[in-house]
């Protein structure tokens, strides 16, 4: 293998920095490893770092660099990016005075993509992982002796939710377990020790081969990688959760789950440290690294929101799988935040991406307590387990005292009667409020109970769901607050009306016995996990994701000294259990075909309903941005024998609207094949926001308009002679009486309806009833010079500290009120956004750290310390930024398609 680190790396990885700040959107985990005072943002450009495919295969990087000395260009090599699929470079250019002739920024950019030796050339960033988890018990309610726990469902045998939704386990009670292949998993490593993962690394292992990208504490720009060959994950969790929707063995699996393939072997790649930051560059050679260890699937359960199918690792893993290889990868967590908010690299265009689907069933690990219950017609006692989840504060002490109901006194929102028993020796009972419909908070309740000498609160809702929230209530005299599952706290409220006395004991946040609840989930298990998965398409205007699979509330394995075992929610959950589908098919077809599986698992995907997010709407399906082809259905594809030749049909906007489009159905069974053509409506949605002076992307759930496409078809039934193919034409007329300024997005599914549920197939297609290279990417009332998040007054002067060109990772960001900076808040993606400094007319070059390339909608934040991208350090004086943007398919080389905004001007003072 030729992709290598180079001497200089570590050095170099720990030097640098962002210039530019994207205004974090996504939620992240509270209680992910942090390090203080440490602080980078997502997909940061590393000011001066580059990545470089060369045009020639067999190009060499000494030879790179002598030509680029020759052309006075000096760098420092940062990684050698050579292998399979790429040949190539990232470097550093040098802030020095012998590098003051070369153009920094755009120029830079422009002049790389000129030069004979290089096909593609990419800002280097940082990436960061997103982790959510689901619920779970406080890690100081965890032990790793197995003993400690509880096994529960609510049911024997119960067959593990997330298996039944996708076939999956239809295609287990056959014996196909996906064994003969090894998936790849590049993400934060694997905890190889658990006993469900095998135990042990290394040849013979479920986990048998891997690497380690960073090391603990990796931080770009703080402290440097330190690679080794053991790709151990104990203080993330993310990879081993992975590891086991894939693989988790039964043997030794405390709570009676397997992987989606339990026969397959498993790779891990750590390219995440304890801190869950990399670089793209460490992300490229973990595939490569994959890819010359033999991966036959690679997963990749990361990603930022680009939307782009440009970027380096979505170019690279495309190639991948044109090789050969499935690559899965996750759609992102965006879901709020409405259309075209697709993650890269799941834009690529040959790669699955991959949404998420809300679990029917909804597995909590609670920790665990008993109760007895005396009633008065019998005068017995029995004693009986429960689960709940600590509150804040916790209990400090075991407690054992009767249950009070405060459910009967106006749940304790109001001050309670005079007639209320002395509550000190209580635990009481009540209702988690609604605040919006009753103005009661927590605090308010918690203070009328400890008016009463109340300590102890046992909240319940009436949503299983809310198992997953933590009750918080601040109200001096409180000393331990929890939480009940619904169905428990309606049994107790049932015995106290009957006059039983209900005694629960409950031990303190210290206690180590966990209880696993698997509980149903009536309000959104089945449906797309409305505010979870990115919305597409791409800006490219292609379908992403391609399908989903369950990825909110997924019970998986975890790192043992994290505690074993945790319910996780994310795409990066779905993800896994899509890779360990393509190890299903590829046992039973013989081959992975990644092209063609891609095919079959979208056609034979099922399509879902819509949910606003509230409600389910059976009579409409969700949108094809959204959702793709729908949930994975596995048995379907490994038994249909139709296959299609696509996967879904794009008839892009209204500039290039192609409404004519051709596919055929392929019947590879040994009779002929009947099918009757059909056509879904799926909802239909502006991506901007009604009402507004200017373009605004709009939130989950989108303004929904009455109006769909008509879709027309060359024959309404068809038959496919066995062996055969047969050809169809598809019409499609876009929807009317739209607002097309607002991007309309409409989609649907083409139906090839069949007597067999197997070969019953669809076609997803979308389009947009708009035109996306008339729609301003900058606007100037959301471009300015910014005082915090509002425009600063012209002519305002700044005294900022002297950048040292030399290490300018140190000045990078300051006060958003003292120190110059650009608030920027594209309403669209763009290509290329360049912020440029100008004297008077004259523009200086780039602002450090720009352009960048490959952007998304959404907050944008550029800091001026005196440095241009050249390294050349700006005298005192008077300024202006001039920003740009290039439209949606618009050229380069054509004035008219760049948005263009300057901001008023400033002048600044360099510190004594």
């Amino acid at each position: 293998m030729r992709m290598r680190v180079s001497h200089a790396t570590a050095a170099l990885l720990g030097a640098q920095s962002a210039f530019s700040t994207p205004i974090r959107t996504r939620a992240t985990d509270a209680n992910a490893p942090r390090v203080a005072n440490d602080t980078v943002e997502t997909s940061d450009i590393l000011p001066g770092a580059y990545i470089v495919e060369f045009a020639d295969e067999n190009d060499t990087p000494s030879a790179f660099y002598e030509s680029l000395a020759a052309d006075g260009v000096q760098v420092e090599p940062r990684m050698d990016l050579s292998f399979r699929f790429f040949n190539g470079v990232s470097f550093q250019v040098r802030n020095s005075s012998s590098n003051s002739s070369v153009p920094g920024g755009w120029q830079f950019l422009r002049r790389m993509q000129a030069t004979p030796r290089v096909r593609s050339i990419w800002p280097a960033r940082t990436t960061r992982l997103d982790v959510r988890d689901g619920p779970r018990v406080p890690d100081a309610a965890i032990s790793t002796a197995p003993n400690a726990r509880v096994k529960y469902q609510t049911q024997t045998e119960r067959t593990f939710s997330p298996h039944v939704m996708t076939q999956i386990d239809r295609l287990h009670a056959e014996g196909v377990t996906g064994k003969g292949f090894r998936i790849a998993i590049v993400d934060s490593g694997v905890d190889y020790t658990h006993p469900a993962l095998g135990g042990c690394f290394g040849p013979g292992c479920l986990v048998e081969v891997g690497y380690d990208f960073t090391g603990d504490n990796f931080l770009p720009g703080v402290r440097p990688a330190e690679p080794d060959d053991d790709p151990m994950d104990d203080c993330v969790g993310h990879g081993t959760h992975i590891a086991g929707t894939i693989a988790a063995q039964l043997v030794n699996n405390e709570y009676g789950f397997v992987g989606a393939a339990p026969g397959a072997k498993l790779a891990a790649y750590r390219t995440w440290g304890c801190t869950s930051t990399s670089t793209v560059e460490i992300e490229l050679a973990a595939f490569a690294r994959a890819v010359e260890d033999g991966a036959d699937i690679i997963s990749y359960s990361n990603g930022d929101s680009s939307g782009w199918a440009q970027d380096a690792r979505a170019v690279v893993l495309s190639r991948i799988v044109d090789s050969g290889i499935p690559v899965v990868v996750s759609e992102g967590n965006d879901g709020g935040l409405g259309l075209f908010y697709a993650s890269t690299p799941a834009t690529g265009y040959s790669v699955t991406g991959t949404g998420a689907v809300s679990n029917t069933l909804f597995p909590a690990l609670l920790q665990h307590g008993s109760y007895t219950t005396d009633s008065n017609s019998t005068n017995t006692n029995t004693t009986t387990d429960f689960g709940f989840l600590m509150g804040v504060p916790a209990f400090a002490a075991d407690v054992t005292l009767p249950l009070w109901s405060a459910v009967g006194v106006n749940n304790a929102c109001e001050p309670l009667p005079d007639n209320t028993p002395d509550l000190s020796q209580r635990v009481v009972l009540l209702e988690f409020p609604d605040s919006r419909a009753t103005q009661c908070y927590p605090q308010d309740q918690g203070a009328n109970i400890a008016a009463k000498g109340g300590r102890f609160l046992m909240y319940y809702e009436r949503s299983n769901l809310t198992m997953r929230d933590e009750p918080y209530v601040y109200a001096d005299g409180i000393q331990g607050v929890a939480r009940a599952i619904p169905y428990q706290a309606k049994h107790w409220l049932s015995l106290l009306e009957q006059g039983s006395t209900i005694t629960v004991t409950i031990p303190n946040a210290n206690a180590t016995q966990v209880r696993l609840e698997e509980l149903e989930n009536n309000i959104s298990g089945g449906y797309v996990a409305g505010q979870l998965t990115s919305w597409g398409p791409s800006w490219e205007l292609s379908m992403t994701p391609q399908l989903v699979s369950p990825g909110e509330n997924i019970l998986s394995t975890y790192p043992t000294a994290m505690g074993s075992y945790r319910v996780m929610t994310g795409t990066s959950m779905a993800t896994p259990l899509v890779s360990g589908v393509y190890a299903l098919l590829g046992e039973v077809y013989g081959k992975l075909d990644p092209k063609r599986l891609r095919r079959i698992l979208t056609s034979t995907s099922k399509p879902l309903a819509w949910h606003d997010g509230r409600t389910a709407h059976p009579d409409i399906l969700a949108p094809v941005p959204q959702q793709g082809a729908g949930i994975v259905q596995v048995w379907h594809a490994v038994h249909t024998t139709a296959e299609l030749s696509v996967d879904s049909l794009s008839f892009n906007d209204t500039d290039h609207f192609a409404g004519n489009q051709t596919f055929s159905v392929q019947n590879t069974g040994s009779t002929d094949a009947v099918f009757e053509l059909g056509h879904r409506k799926a909802v239909t949605m502006y991506t901007m926001r009604p009402g507004l002076d200017v373009p605004r992307a709009d939130f989950f759930p989108n303004p929904i308009v009455e109006e769909w496409a008509d879709i027309q078809f060359s024959s309404k039934k068809i038959t496919v002679p066995a062996g055969g193919s047969t050809n169809i034409t598809v019409t499609c007329t876009p929807p009317t009486n739209l607002n097309a300024t607002l991007l309309p997005v409409y989609s649907g599914y083409i139906t090839l309806g069949s007597a067999s549920p197997h070969n019953t197939l669809v076609v997803p297609y979308l389009g947009v009833a708009g035109s996306m290279r008339s729609t301003p990417v900058l606007q100037p009332s959301q471009v300015y010079l910014a005082d915090f998040n509002m425009p600063a007054p012209a002519n305002r002067s700044y005294v900022i500290p002297r950048p040292d060109p030399e290490n300018p990772s140190r000045t990078d960001r300051g006060d958003q009120s003292t120190t110059p900076n650009v608030y920027i808040n594209p309403t669209v993606g763009t290509r290329v956004l360049r912020v440029d400094v100008l004297h008077g007319e004259e523009v200086l070059g780039s602002l450090a750290g720009w352009p960048q390339i490959h952007v998304t909608r959404g907050e944008v934040r550029a800091w001026f310390n005196g440095l241009l991208v050249d390294g050349t350090v700006v005298d005192e004086g008077w300024y202006s930024f001039r920003i740009m943007a290039l439209r949606i398919f618009g050229n380069e080389e054509r004035e008219g398609d760049w948005d263009v905004v300057r901001t008023v001007e400033f002048s600044f003072t360099y510190k004594a």
